[in-house]
């Protein structure tokens, strides 16, 4: 039938159109993945590194006194007492008022444990056994080589039988974010030399920066390499060191 012949001839036509159209669509999306492989092969990715040593400003711990006391009233009047010999001394070691702050009285119910035995079965009693009273205070100065001098001579007041806590003292930068246009830029240019000595080895030259990424500020005690991920942060040292990597990928020409 002559009009199938036609219609075939034009389905025919079409579907090797189509055909030809993938196949030529296919090589011209094989050149660009090639285009794009070939750039992508002379680029150049360095890491540059920049390291800053910085004193801690700010200097804080927490401290504690403990009375034991059998009723209510006498614990607050012990307590008393002994927070007036107990600010005596964190005045006379330079800790003064200003200086002090978040102060918190708490007393708790201390119980113990009886075991008794009655026609030879055994049971366990909770009694009273006394109060605890405690006074806490955090400290928080800029002078952290007062704190570094005289946090353990605290502990002094231990001879009067006070029951005395002192966390260990934390040291902090007020403001690390004035440091880090500092280390960016010297990252920066630590990773742009490495990349311009690589390039001019393998006998090109470098190239437009395509892409730079920033990472995590670490601030470590001196003469320490650990990191994390997450960045790290001591808290234990006076005297620290500020550490950042930039990463840049470079074209090569």
């Amino acid at each position: 039938m002559p009009g199938s012949a036609s219609k075939l001839a034009v389905v025919t036509i079409v579907t090797l159109s189509v055909t030809a159209g993938i196949i030529a669509s296919s090589f011209m999306l094989s050149r660009f993945m090639l285009k794009i492989q070939r750039t992508t092969e002379k680029n150049i990715t360095v890491k540059g590194v920049a390291e800053k040593s910085v004193r801690s400003d700010v200097a804080a711990f927490s401290c504690r006194i403990r009375i034991k006391a059998q009723t209510i009233p006498d614990g607050y009047a012990q307590l008393g007492k002994a927070k007036e010999k107990f600010i005596q001394k964190l005045d006379s070691l330079g800790f003064v008022a200003s200086m002090r702050e978040k102060e918190e009285i708490d007393y708790n119910k201390i119980t113990r444990t009886v075991k008794t035995k009655e026609n030879g079965k055994e049971t366990t009693q909770e009694i009273f056994d006394h109060y605890d009273f405690d006074y806490t205070l955090r400290v928080r100065t800029s002078d952290v080589d007062l704190v570094a001098g005289n946090i353990l001579k605290i502990y002094e007041l231990v001879d009067d039988n006070h029951d005395i806590w002192v966390s260990s003292a934390s040291y902090f930068i007020s403001d690390p974010e004035k440091y880090k246009l500092e280390l960016v830029d010297q990252a920066s240019a630590s990773a742009t030399l490495r990349a311009q000595t690589v390039a001019e080895k393998c006998g090109g030259s470098l190239g437009e920066l395509i892409v730079a990424r920033q990472g995590v500020i670490q601030i470590t005690p001196l003469a320490s390499n650990e990191t994390s991920d997450w960045g790290v942060y001591d808290t234990t040292s006076i005297d620290k060191v500020m550490r950042l990597v930039m990463t840049m990928e470079f074209a090569l020409k």
